[in-house]
């Protein structure tokens, strides 16, 4: 069920996006196959209508039928304002879809620098691994996008939330509790 606001994200058809979103119509409204308004705009739309879609309401991380968020779509596209603005409202740059697939994949496996780094600053995980076992890093080295491959390798070398679990742990069992600042400086978690 397709309703006039897809249609005129398709269309990119303003005026009608803006009266309809005046009149109240719901932006998470989605066609058959998932596809909301917001993913149509990031499909074919202008930051202008993004931005309207956006501020009326619609879900940055609302999926389609296949799992795929309008970040999902904004990395495959190269937008990488998109990107920003999508972050900036609330989209999750872990967000997985059917196959496990991240924005970080994409952007990866498309060779999109500042996207990649864009979604690193927002907390993407650079070892999440899809379906088939391959993280952000195997997509950039099995497609030769070595700048991708260097942002990633530093990204990697930063403590995971794994680690920080485990310091804490330490931290809480430690008896001379005065040496653990020290301890915690010794140790270059973030080379």
């Amino acid at each position: 069920m397709s309703s006039d606001l897809i249609e005129a994200c398709k269309k990119v058809d303003t005026e009608t996006i803006k009266s309809l979103l005046k009149a109240g119509t719901d932006p998470k409204q989605a066609d058959d196959d998932g596809i909301t308004p917001l993913h149509y705009c990031i499909i074919y739309g202008r930051l202008e209508i993004i931005k309207l879609i956006l501020k009326a309401g619609a879900d940055p991380n609302q999926v389609d039928k296949w799992g795929n968020t309008p970040l999902y779509w904004a990395a495959c596209g190269g937008h990488s304002v998109e990107v920003k603005l999508l972050l900036k409202a609330g989209a999750n740059p872990n967000q997985v879809n059917n196959w496990g697939i991240t924005p970080s994949h994409r952007a990866a496996y498309d060779g999109y620098l500042e996207i990649a780094e864009l979604l690193l600053k927002a907390g993407a995980d650079p070892n999440k691994a899809d379906d088939w076992g391959e993280t952000p890093l195997h997509c950039a080295e099995n497609n030769g996008r070595l700048e991708i491959v260097e942002l990633l390798k530093s990204y990697e070398n930063k403590i995971s939330s794994l680690s920080l679990l485990c310091l804490r742990i330490i931290c809480q069992n430690q008896i001379n509790t005065e040496n653990i600042p020290s301890m915690i400086l010794e140790w270059d978690f973030y080379r």
